[in-house]
């Protein structure tokens, strides 16, 4: 299992990436209206914030295998990430 710094480095990047996206399409689109731009940050913010306090709160004991908890984690994160891109695909950019 990798470790948890190195998790949440990776959910940091990749939510950090989707957000300079949503801003470059802002920039790329300054007629449109930004409310579904801003849609989109709000929702990965809110994903990056509960996949961090998912990892912080695993506990071996409890939370049952750590192997199938953090796969479950990360297939949370890609397709929470791909759906936002899908999202901003769809607005244009």
């Amino acid at each position: 299992m990798a470790s948890r710094r190195n998790l949440k480095k990776d959910i940091d990047y990749l939510i950090t990436d989707l957000i300079i996206d949503c801003y470059g399409c802002m920039e790329e689109h300054s007629e449109k209206d930004f409310s579904q731009y801003e849609q989109i940050i709000n929702d990965a913010i809110i994903l990056k914030e509960d996949l961090i306090e998912r990892i912080n709160q695993f506990s071996p004991g409890t939370s049952g295998g750590s192997k199938s908890y953090f796969l479950n984690l990360k297939r949370d994160l890609i397709l929470g990430v791909t759906q936002a891109y899908d999202k901003l695909k769809s607005l244009g950019c």
